[in-house]
């Protein structure tokens, strides 16, 4: 039988599924076995098993890291018949190697896993669907005297640590226009973090700041980096939160410079520099120990914070705790957008966090959360941290879920009203 006989008894198998139990042809074998001629055959009595080599797959046993592992899985075609003794692999069929070998490949068994970190991640949960997306802005660096964007690998892997798939949209001037490309396949989670201060079209500050032009130069040569502004990361990220976020309720989490955007697009203002206009005292940023930097803040109780770092609350539930969180900003929220609640606030006085309490329901997609502070940094410092994105993924699963059933109603609905239309 020739490759076209063979293409067209696989075409017609599929479309006639009644297999002929316990029937192979051998291919590219020594067997003696006879083989029936194609043309005493009915094609549509053979399995697609028969047509092709058979497919084994053998995953490693115990429990395994999906970090640093390798040949976790194999997947293999091989050519040969098989044995089909209790002990030995089953064959599959092709079509069966879909999310349980993407699975396998990525984590081994589905559950819980410890990463390189040490850091465990559970799989099973978002595994069971599509993979949530989580779109993040990346930020642009002058490298050797050239652009290049990037995105702190500490968001990606946490993103994907707890099920996501991050979708890196590129902070160019060509992005703003294509935008609708990049969330065309859906959008589960807006996560924005960290970069220069917002742009003035926005209005962060109100109606005017209260500093003298002296005082403005010297903030703006003690923090030149960030006092340049992104016009084209502020569009982008602006677009995806009053668009996405905002009138779609895509969950969202803000962290450090993202904190500030979201209450900027919600109404609420910031100070231009936090020490020029207060007088505090509480050292906010550190640019010779970014990631050591640490500074006291004090945790409200009964809020979605202290619910995270609950070990920290042991025996104090109703009371007002201390963290110690990296932080490295000039500026901070100075008016909270209505309809935002605080979380926890620096012995200055300064808002260090936030969250909308009429979206803040993991379990059923919502999330909307603003962190002065960078839990990314601090994975070793306390366990509450990566719930802080375990509660993100978790809601941007239960999107995807809740979008994906109804697209599939939608699709039912169509196909119903198209067969009662052809009747």
């Amino acid at each position: 039988m020739g490759l076209r006989g063979l293409a067209l008894v696989t075409l017609l198998n599929t479309l006639a599924p009644q297999p002929l139990a316990g029937f192979r042809i051998p291919l590219n074998t020594q067997s003696p076995t006879p083989v029936t001629p194609a043309s005493s055959l009915n094609p549509s009595t053979l399995r697609p098993s028969a047509l092709i080599p058979s497919v084994t797959r053998a995953v490693a046993p115990g429990p395994l890291s999906h970090r640093g592992s390798s040949a976790l899985t194999t997947v293999a075609l091989n050519p040969q018949p098989q044995n089909l003794s209790p002990s030995a692999p089953q064959p599959l069929n092709p079509s069966d190697l879909d999310r349980s070998a993407l699975t396998a490949l990525k984590f081994g068994q589905p559950g819980t896993h410890e990463d390189s970190r040490g850091l465990q991640t559970d799989s099973s949960e978002s595994l069971g669907g599509v993979w949530p997306r989580v779109l993040v802005v990346s930020r642009r660096h002058l490298r050797k005297g050239k652009y290049v964007d990037f995105v702190g690998e500490y968001h990606i892997d946490l993103i994907q640590d707890f099920g996501g798939c991050p979708i890196i949209v590129p902070r160019t001037v060509r992005t703003v226009e294509q935008l609708d490309a990049y969330t065309f396949g859906g959008v589960d989670g807006v996560l924005v973090m960290e970069g220069q201060d917002i742009s003035d079209r926005y209005n962060p500050y109100g109606t005017e700041v209260n500093l003298q032009t002296e005082e403005l130069e010297k903030v703006k040569s003690k923090h030149s980096s960030d006092v340049e502004k992104d016009d084209v990361k502020d569009s982008l990220e602006m677009a995806l939160i009053k668009q996405k976020v905002l009138e779609e309720g895509v969950p969202y989490l803000g962290l450090c410079r993202g904190s500030q955007m979201l209450n900027v697009a919600m109404g609420g203002t910031l100070y231009f520099d936090v020490v020029a206009e207060t007088g505090t005292t509480v050292k906010h940023i550190d640019y010779d120990n970014y990631d050591g930097h640490r500074h006291p803040i004090s945790v409200l109780p009964n809020t979605p914070l202290s619910e995270w770092f609950h070990e920290e609350f042991s025996g104090r539930e109703n009371e007002s705790i201390e963290l110690s969180v990296n932080s490295y900003h000039h500026q901070g929220i100075k008016k909270l957008a209505p309809g935002l609640e605080p979380l926890c606030h620096s012995l200055d006085g300064l808002l260090e966090g936030y969250y909308d309490p009429n979206f803040l329901d993991p379990e059923n997609g919502r999330y909307r959360v603003g962190l002065q502070w960078h839990p990314e940094r601090m994975m070793d410092d306390y366990t509450g941290c990566k719930r802080v994105y375990q509660d993100f993924l978790k809601a941007a699963t239960m999107h995807r879920r809740k979008v994906t059933n109804m697209s599939h109603t939608v699709s039912h609905e169509h196909q119903h009203l198209h067969y009662f239309r052809n009747l």
